[in-house]
């Protein structure tokens, strides 16, 4: 992700997308094959398995914050809602609500920075998301971060996490078509 200037409010929406994280506006970077083999598996997954229990998307903008000096407006690579939270809202605020994801997903890209993906867990969880999942293609690892704490998941292990109880999925199979060559 690099840092963006001279961009406006209207910009944000059209690509390459912009994410503003805590007033700061950084570039979304692109994805690759293998990052964009994993959003759609793990959006698969997550949208079999939510059933109606809410709304599952790629690429969702989400306000978490619209304090001028704090504007923070994210772009998860898959994010999940609850039918209640989202149905709760006016419907206006549906398509870009004004919360955070209950389970937000973050694939790490090779020329992402360390301190805009930390910076955005913090986010996410200090915002109201339930689950916030780090992503990490090279290491083939997951990594859950609720506000208890933080558990990984690595190959030949499977997802389960109590504040998500009914997603689970093996790690292997998460990656399996995304390191294919």
């Amino acid at each position: 992700m690099r840092e963006v200037h001279m961009r406006t409010l209207l910009d944000i929406d059209e690509k390459p997308y912009i994410e503003i994280i805590a007033g700061r506006w950084v570039e979304k970077v692109s994805g690759t094959r293998r990052h964009g083999s994993i959003q759609i598996q793990l959006g698969s997954i997550v949208m079999e398995q939510a059933r109606d229990r809410g709304y599952v998307a790629s690429e969702w903008r989400f306000h978490l914050c619209r304090d001028p000096e704090n504007r923070t407006t994210l772009v998860p690579d898959v994010a999940f809602v609850s039918r209640a939270r989202l149905l709760a809202l006016p419907e206006a605020e549906r398509e870009m609500p004004p919360i955070s994801p209950d389970i937000a997903v973050e694939i790490r890209s090779p020329s992402g920075r360390e301190r805009d993906i930390q910076e955005k867990i913090s986010l996410y969880l200090e915002y109201g998301s339930a689950l916030m999942l780090d992503v990490d293609p090279d290491r083939s690892v997951v990594v859950a971060h609720t506000r208890d704490g933080i558990t990984t998941y690595g190959e030949g292990e499977r997802f389960t996490h109590a504040a998500t109880p009914w997603l689970t999925f093996d790690i292997a199979s998460l990656f399996a078509e995304a390191t294919a060559s």
